[in-house]
């Protein structure tokens, strides 16, 4: 299980601009090798961004799980490795059609990338290590 992240750093980080929100997210994936996403009845949880259907993605466990709630309220909180993200998600995502909503914030606000974008930024990421 993963180890839960401090309350106060979770409501700071919900304040910040969903671009510093994104490059969190790319950080603790390289250091967890992982993701999370909701998972409902019917698969993975979609928002809907501006007309596209958008993955919700979060860099943490507790961050996932404060949007267990309303209609998302049957969802269970699922960790992806990257291996398996980079393998799987990546091609089922742009064969889809469908974006991500990169850690969105609890008023829905978030940076909006495509999976070859996002899978790209994890390349880069890991390369600078």
């Amino acid at each position: 299980m993963a180890s839960p992240i401090d309350h106060t750093l979770l409501a700071q980080l919900e304040t910040q601009a969903s671009d510093k929100r994104y490059d969190y997210l790319l950080q603790q994936l390289i250091a967890t090798q992982q993701i999370w996403i909701l998972v409902g009845n019917g698969g993975s949880v979609l928002l809907n961004s501006d007309g596209d259907d958008c993955v919700p993605i979060w860099p943490h466990q507790s961050s996932a799980s404060a949007w267990i709630k309303d209609e998302w309220a049957d969802c269970t909180v699922t960790a992806i490795s990257v291996t398996d993200w980079q393998a799987r998600w990546t091609e089922g995502l742009r064969a889809d059609g469908i974006s991500l909503a990169a850690f969105p914030n609890l008023q829905e606000e978030a940076l909006v990338l495509s999976a070859d974008a996002f899978d790209e930024d994890i390349y880069e990421a890991l390369s600078a290590q």
